[in-house]
């Protein structure tokens, strides 16, 4: 049953996602400049970078998940509903700030609590692979539904789009936990243990060259001749083959450790960077984007299980929001930014090769510290027998 609910509040949520993938043509017909657009587009990273860990350290305090998730979908849903009346750049900055504050926390509280309701961690990726298929749905379906109503109308979608996710969030069946040990000491002590710091310094380095990728990717392609249904074709790609790649995930983490498998996803992007990076046939171009929906899906359900792995079970979504934190909010802030000061230099292919370069690089990563060490807090020890 828990099985069956997550999957389709992933479904929905994902589906959600998928529908503000056109807020790019709304704020270029809201007659905003360039340098506008770029403000709001870089709003959400710094928020992120900001409030990610102190919702993970609320929702470890509190010990009390289902709040947290129903906080901050109910605050999403609500804040996103007001952008259509938003008469200014000034309104939609307020308003993006917002957003962000409360939407950039759903995905690593969902998947912390994800990992709390299932009997094996390793099944994660079987359920995650419906917020990819939600995705897909959402680009695709309600693409053609904004065609026809108005991109105003993509506001009012996601906004119902996330109560339908509270809405299934709230069947969840997760209790609140007994007595608290948080120890705010503790928590925050998560970035001195090495193991963890190696991991996030991976992801980071890693997601200078995704980040980078998700910027410049449908521009090379225009530049090589490619108009917009081909483009668009091309990121309908990636999301649709992520399906089997993210429903592999329990026999791939039975069989191998979770460095050897994000040395191979970490490898995958290396290798797809240097098609990018070497190549100018775009039906090659296009069809590469099966290695990366291959990389990203290995990434994204491994590392989720890594980090739960790793973590004391009472600091798990603290662990979570800080993987977020580094990989998706700091890597995207200053991917984007190194990639844009390398293109006034270099062409986009140079930045490919530069990037299969870092992907290989942040391999060595992964191996700097023993992979059975384990992040411990002082009631664990205790429970040792080596006291503190």
């Amino acid at each position: 049953m828990e099985s069956h609910l997550l999957k389709a509040f992933y479904f929905c949520f994902y589906l959600g996602i998928g529908s503000m993938q056109f807020l790019n043509l709304y704020y270029a017909n809201f007659d905003l400049s360039k340098g506008e657009i770029g403000i709001l587009f870089a709003v959400g990273p710094f928020v992120m970078i900001c409030t990610q860990p102190l919702w993970g350290i609320l929702t470890d305090y509190w010990e009390r998940p289902k709040f947290t998730l129903f906080l901050t979908l109910v605050g999403s849903a609500a804040t996103v509903a007001f952008f259509p009346f938003s008469m200014d750049f000034q309104h939609l900055l307020i308003l993006t700030i917002l957003y962000s504050f409360f939407q950039s926390a759903v995905s690593p509280i969902a998947d912390s609590t994800a990992l709390s309701l299932l009997q094996d961690r390793n099944d994660f990726g079987k359920v995650r692979l419906w917020g990819s298929l939600g995705y897909a749905v959402g680009v695709v379906s309600i693409g053609r539904i904004l065609d026809f109503f108005g991109l105003a109308l993509m506001f009012g979608l996601h906004s119902g789009l996330l109560i339908c996710s509270f809405i299934i969030a709230i069947m969840l069946p997760v209790k609140k936990g007994g007595k608290k040990h948080f120890q705010l000491k503790e928590a925050v002590g998560l970035l001195k243990k090495p193991v963890f710091i190696a991991f996030l310094a991976f992801h980071f380095i890693l997601q200078l060259t995704v980040h980078a990728n998700n910027s410049f990717y449908s521009i090379y392609l225009e530049t090589l001749g490619a108009n917009v249904t081909l483009i668009g074709i091309a990121l309908l790609i990636k999301s649709i083959l992520e399906i089997p790649f993210f429903a592999m995930s329990t026999r791939l983490m039975s069989r191998f450790s979770y460095p050897m498998l994000l040395t191979i996803a970490a490898a995958i992007y290396s290798v797809r960077w240097l098609v990018l990076g070497f190549s100018d046939n775009l039906p090659i171009l296009i069809w590469s984007q099966i290695l990366l929906s291959l990389s990203f899906a290995l990434q994204n359900f491994v590392s989720v299980a890594y980090v739960d792995d790793m973590t004391p079970k009472r600091y798990r979504a603290t662990g979570q929001t800080m993987y977020w934190t580094i990989s998706f909010g700091l890597g995207g802030v200053v991917g984007n930014i190194l990639a844009g000061m390398a293109l006034n230099d270099i062409q986009i292919p140079h930045m490919y090769q530069m990037s299969a370069f870092l992907a290989a690089l942040s391999i060595l990563l992964l191996w700097v510290c023993p992979q059975n060490e384990k992040l411990k807090t002082n009631l664990d020890l205790e429970k040792d027998g080596k006291g503190v």
